[in-house]
């Protein structure tokens, strides 16, 4: 009996410790008395428990609360410490890669983004990633506090448990072990996931909708993915594979996918499609600023949203289009799903003045007004920096949920 007594006091003081930390990422800054409030925990163990946070560096007091009386010593405020260590994440896009360092209090203090060529084989794709890495690692290192994990988000199935890339069809890649390949080269944790699964959790984390209870996130970029986080928790379906939207069928006879079905949705609610439509305008001759400003065909979201905001007709009735197949598959989700909270993002959401609209219109007409009462729809707090973000709350969350594991095991 005595051992498992011991077992569950330990258990029960990483599940109080876990508990502080969470309180404090959430609503700091808050003196003992305060953080004792808002979890229940009585003063003696809150105040116990922050002397380890603090011997171990990973709380920080910041100063004295005004006293609203002569009785008794002020309260000393506590937060996180923001400089126990960093956090590299980093997403691999079908045209880019990016890369972020955030402190322990997720404020980001160097980034990396690159534009890379059409098409790049493998090779080139993970030369770009490296080096990336390694620039931004060794910018951190400087700093002379440990980096305590880098989170990858992919465009793709991912099996989080082995950490292998499994299918990415808008990058052409399959059965890569991209885990052990980023550990080879940097002796850290590795976090690989999906990139709208990072995003969704990272919006649930620490972004527009921190309390949901319910939360979709659907991300519009090249490809089109999402996910569902529950009470705090990433839905990952029983082999890591949930939030693979862009691949539901929503058109019969529609256009071929990369996957190899055919009417995915995203080859309807995406960059791509939003291309197509434009293009098909203006090979019937129709005068755009886009037949100007792009000569070459090359076009970009930023260039289709500053047509729009110049009257561009072409520009602004492919955006309506767009946004309308975006919001029939959103209201399908809604419909299967009943959410609290609608978040929309990725690279598409740059365009959101003139999408938001006509997705709202679409929602309205394909769900039940019962249904649409309780759902709040937005945009992304971060858009383009969703995933990079949602990796870094992903490594932060674990951290928080078990520091004892992190700080003895992390590079100094």
């Amino acid at each position: 009996m005595k051992n498992g007594s011991s077992v569950d006091h330990t258990t029960m003081r990483a599940m109080n410790t876990a508990l502080i930390l969470n309180t404090l990422h959430q609503h700091a800054p808050l003196s003992r008395a305060g953080i004792a409030q808002h979890t229940g925990l009585n003063k003696a163990s809150v105040s116990s428990m922050i002397r380890e946070l603090i011997a171990s560096g990973m709380v920080e007091e910041v100063g004295t609360i005004s006293k609203t009386s002569d009785i008794g010593r002020p309260g000393i405020n506590l937060r996180l410490n923001s400089e126990v260590g960093y956090i590299i994440s980093a997403e691999i896009g079908a045209d880019f890669i990016s890369v972020v360092a955030v402190n322990f209090a997720l404020e980001v203090v160097t980034r990396r983004y690159i534009n890379v060529p059409d098409d790049p084989d493998y090779d080139t794709m993970m030369d770009y990633l490296i080096a990336n890495l390694r620039d931004v690692h060794g910018q951190v290192r400087r700093q002379d506090k440990p980096i305590l994990a880098i989170a990858l988000g992919v465009p793709g199935m991912v099996d989080m448990q082995a950490g292998r890339l499994l299918f990415a069809p808008n990058l052409g890649w399959r059965d890569l072990p991209l885990k052990q390949i980023i550990q080879r080269h940097f002796d850290v944790p590795v976090f690989l996931a999906n990139e709208a699964n990072m995003a969704a959790l990272g919006e649930s984390y620490l972004g527009t909708a921190p309390d949901s209870r319910l939360l979709l996130y659907v991300s519009s970029g090249i490809g089109l993915g999402g996910g569902i986080v529950i009470n705090g928790q990433l839905l990952t379906g029983i082999n890591g594979f949930a939030g693979e939207f862009g691949h539901m069928t929503v058109a019969r006879n529609g256009l071929p996918c990369r996957c190899g079905n055919v009417g995915c949705w995203e080859t309807e609610a995406t960059q791509l499609a939003l291309f197509r439509r434009i293009r098909e305008a203006l090979s019937d001759g129709r005068d755009s600023i886009l037949r100007q400003t792009n000569p070459n065909g090359v076009l970009t979201t930023e260039d289709v949203v500053y047509a729009a905001e110049n009257g561009d007709t072409i520009a602004q009735t492919a955006l309506v289009d767009t946004g309308h197949w975006i919001g029939v598959g959103i209201a399908n989700l809604i419909k299967a799903l009943n959410p609290e909270h609608v978040v929309f993002g990725g690279k598409m959401a740059l365009a959101h003045d003139f999408l938001m609209p006509a997705i709202r219109e679409a929602i309205t007409k394909n769900t039940f007004a019962w249904m649409q009462e309780h759902t709040h729809l937005s945009i992304a707090t971060h858009i383009e920096d969703a995933c990079v973000m949602g990796g870094a709350a992903m490594v932060h969350r674990q951290i928080v949920n078990n520091p004892n594991g992190w700080l003895t095991s992390t590079e100094g």
